[in-house]
């Protein structure tokens, strides 16, 4: 097959994410079974308009600001030179409405819907813009297929009233990297990721300040975004000491992983726990808020603590618990890796070929 993806960025865009692992890693595998892979999608500094790259050809237009606007127009440009079997178009915040501009089969693949999360993230106007926009998928993409991350994000489609097939691909267990043994440090809180309104990082800092009270404690943010001031801040007004690093490399991010001795996710809603998957593959117990994306990646009181979203007062007592009980420490570490390695990326690339086969195969392509 000839499969055309279209994403907002590449997995070596300083903005890649969970989403862009999870495009690599599938596809990645289906380039070795033969598959051609084309990416179109947004242009950081530094990269070239065209690059063949990790067995994928990329086409990047114009920059993340206003991809959304020119991916029609590429979408166009390379059907009219090559002939493609499949589009896959990832709905990420703002989706790209490829139904829209081409005839070929086209298959939905949402990472994330924010939809009335979206207000916790951004101002009221830009936050209706993204809104509105998901609100026409159902429209749009009313005869096509969807991939779902979760099953969090399936009944997420099927509530905005999307009634064909929906497949559940989930992601795989990350491949940690080998660097020697990284000492623990038993007073080490962590969170990984984007730093991000909806994430809710502040609930994270109110609670180490309820820890702190009682007990010694470090905490880092690992990871960068727009909200970081506002959190350095909040950190500074609540004396909480936080090391924020920014932006680090995958082996940097690895060796928190190994350090921390509890990793906490307060987010109100995600596609997928990527970082609670790969934390836990480190044998790091995990803290999660109890909401959608994030409930589904953690198996509640063996590999980590489920905790109702924003429950500050809930989420200080279960990171004093796991800082101060080295029982319950040490048998959530041994299931947590356990516990990952029911996710598997060459499974989810089988199931990937699968739907694709189909999809292709029903369209007559």
């Amino acid at each position: 097959m000839t499969i055309l993806i279209i994403n907002w960025q590449d997995w070596h865009n300083r903005m890649a994410g969970g989403a862009e692992v999870y495009l690599y890693e599938i596809f990645s595998r289906l380039v070795q079974r033969g598959h051609r892979v084309i990416l179109l999608c947004s242009r950081d500094a530094g990269q070239s308009a065209r690059e063949c790259r990790d067995g994928f050809e990329i086409i990047r237009l114009g920059r993340r600001s206003n991809f959304n606007f020119l991916a029609a127009a590429g979408l166009r440009r390379i059907l009219r030179q090559t002939r493609v079997d499949v589009v896959i178009d990832d709905l990420n915040k703002i989706p790209f409405y490829s139904p829209l501009f081409t005839r070929t089969t086209v298959i939905g693949m949402p990472m994330h819907l924010f939809r009335r999360a979206i207000y916790q993230e951004t101002n009221g106007l830009l936050a209706t813009y993204v809104y509105l926009s998901e609100r026409l998928i159902p429209l749009v993409y009313r005869r096509d297929p969807f991939i779902a991350i979760s099953q969090s994000t399936a009944d997420d489609l099927r509530d905005m009233g999307l009634v064909p097939a929906i497949h559940i691909i989930r992601s795989g267990r990350p491949r940690v990297p080998s660097r020697g043994r990284v000492e623990r440090d038993r007073n080490l809180v962590c969170y990984v990721g984007r730093v991000k309104a909806y994430k809710s990082i502040d609930h994270f800092l109110r609670a180490l300040a309820q820890v702190r009270a009682k007990r010694p404690i470090e905490a880092v943010v690992v990871g960068d975004g727009d909200a970081r001031p506002g959190l350095e801040e909040l950190a500074r007004r609540l004396e909480v000491p936080v090391r924020f690093t920014g932006f680090v490399p995958e082996e940097e991010k690895y060796r928190w992983y190994q350090r921390a001795r509890i990793v906490v996710q307060p987010s109100i809603k995600e596609g997928w726990g990527l970082t609670v998957v790969e934390a836990q593959a480190c044998g790091t117990p995990v803290v999660c808020a109890d909401s959608p994306g994030l409930r589904e990646v953690v198996d509640n009181g063996r590999s980590g603590y489920l905790y109702p979203y924003g429950d500050i007062g809930a989420l200080s007592e279960r990171i004093a618990e796991l800082l101060d009980n080295d029982n319950t420490w040490n048998g959530f570490s041994r299931h947590a890796l356990a516990w990952v390695d029911r996710f598997s990326w060459d499974h989810a690339a089988d199931d990937m070929e699968a739907v694709l086969s189909q999809a292709v195969g029903r369209s007559g392509s």
